[in-house]
């Protein structure tokens, strides 16, 4: 706001006419704006203090705001203020250069710019660009260069009032940008402006293609391997389309050889792509395999089915059978099938007789332990140290659910009487006519048992 205590004698002189013309309707004394007119020593003293003090006092508008007015607006208001005769006669119409002959020391500070009003359709200086658009870089917190393609800019001029600026290079941000920044872009890096069709097209595409394969950090392979999903996923669908036909084995050939349709490059392309996928599923079979493998063996593939079944479909694919198939990823297949017929049934009885272990006995026979088990369970109805008939033997658990006796008392009298007394993998079996008769007699006889009985009934009652 003007503060007419620190005007001076030509200003104040000039405020008091002006305040005449405003409050009275008096016209501007003879020759008034001619004076002004004929002035070119600097600014207008008169035009000045008087274009603030009908802005700032009248309209109320602040200095920070003025941006926010266009030329038309402002140029209303000081017609609005009776300051038409400025307008026409001493400036001729130019509304800016009013603005910057009242502010000459905003405009020198670069508080107020030019190209402030340039939205509204006045880009005549170049600079005025550069630095309209380096002032939106900043304010849009960008500070490196290489940045500045990863932002949709039309929102952005649009946001900042310059939007017509682009009207000046053909509506192309790349050009845009290529002025303000020169030689730092291509026009691959504005994505959504780019055209397909020009004639540099191909090596837009190529362009591209590096820049995004660089970016994800893709290898040769990697590069090879890509489909038409991928490629959409990477964003490439647009130029995929309209520059290579919808073909990814022309997209490679070009980025690879710089070639279009070249046969012999193309059927290259195939056998490398042909012996990956050879090498990626060969990879992953090996996986398979050592998950389920025990050293250097594969026990009873048939137990895992999903395996099993895997393998088999593929060997057949290569007309192998599953050992054959096995055995080419350096494993070796032991089937318990294949070992039944191989493995003597009577030296797993008699080894197993002697307390060996199902892993012992597989050991000695060469074999794998669940194959052992499974000879057991065909020959023998289960493990040989389980004593036949089984329904004359009894467990230590069946005798203490039934007799009430605990699993100590009943081992002091096996040992003490020296009863028959099977030791199996899981259970005790213990031989019911000796058993059974003894306990009974332990329980007649034993004071202490008698005793723990009585006891246990009185808590109970």
């Amino acid at each position: 706001m003007v503060n007419i205590f620190k005007l001076n004698t030509a200003e104040l002189e000039a405020l008091v006419q002006y305040k005449e013309v405003i409050e009275k309707g008096n016209r501007f004394p003879k020759n008034f704006w001619t004076s002004e007119k004929e002035y070119k020593k600097g600014p207008r003293i008169k035009c000045r203090i008087l274009t603030r003090y009908c802005l700032e006092n009248l309209a109320g508008i602040e200095t920070d705001d003025l941006p926010r007015y266009n030329l038309k607006q402002i140029k209303d208001i000081l017609v609005e203020c009776k300051l038409f005769g400025m307008i026409q006669r001493v400036f001729n119409h130019d509304i800016l250069g009013i603005l910057k002959n009242a502010y000459p020391e905003e405009f020198r500070t670069r508080k107020l710019k030019e190209w402030m009003w340039s939205k509204h359709g006045i880009w005549n200086d170049k600079n005025m660009i550069i630095e309209a658009v380096q002032e939106m870089v900043k304010k849009e917190g960008i500070r490196r260069i290489e940045d500045i393609p990863s932002i949709n800019w039309k929102n952005r001029l649009l946001k900042h009032g310059i939007y017509n600026v682009l009207a000046y290079f053909n509506w192309s941000i790349y050009a845009l940008f290529d002025f303000v920044y020169p030689n730092k872009f291509h026009p691959i890096d504005f994505k959504y402006k780019t055209k397909w069709a020009s004639g540099d097209s191909l090596e837009n595409a190529f362009y591209f293609m590096h820049k995004v394969f660089k970016k994800r950090k893709y290898s040769i392979e990697d590069i090879l391997l890509l489909n038409t999903s991928d490629f959409r996923k990477l964003g490439l669908a647009g130029m995929l389309i309209s520059v290579f036909n919808s073909s990814t084995l022309k997209a490679k050939e070009f980025y690879l050889y710089k070639t279009l349709g070249n046969k012999e490059h193309q059927d290259e392309i195939k056998e490398d792509i042909k012996a990956l996928k050879k090498k990626i599923f060969d990879e992953n079979i090996k996986k398979k395999l050592s998950e389920v493998a025990v050293g250097g063996y594969i026990y009873n593939l048939h137990s895992n089915t999903t395996l099993y079944n895997y393998i088999k479909r593929h060997a057949r694919k290569r007309n192998m059978s599953i050992n054959d198939f096995i055995s080419s990823y350096g494993y070796v297949y032991k089937s318990a099938r294949k070992d039944v017929k191989s493995i003597d049934k009577q030296d797993v009885w008699d080894l197993r007789k002697q307390g060996l272990t199902y892993v012992q006995i597989a050991k000695i026979l060469g074999s794998n332990p669940t194959t052992i088990s499974e000879i057991c369970m065909k020959y023998f109805g289960g493990d040989p140290l389980i004593p036949r008939p089984i329904e004359d033997y009894i467990t230590v658990q069946e005798l203490i659910n039934k007799y009430r006796v605990d699993h100590k008392t009943i081992m002091k009298i096996v040992y003490e009487n020296s009863f028959e007394n099977h030791m199996t993998i899981r259970f005790r079996y213990l031989k019911k006519s000796e058993i059974e008769p003894a306990l009974k007699e332990y329980k007649r006889k034993s004071k202490h048992h008698q005793y723990m009985l009585r006891r246990y009934k009185a808590y109970a009652n």
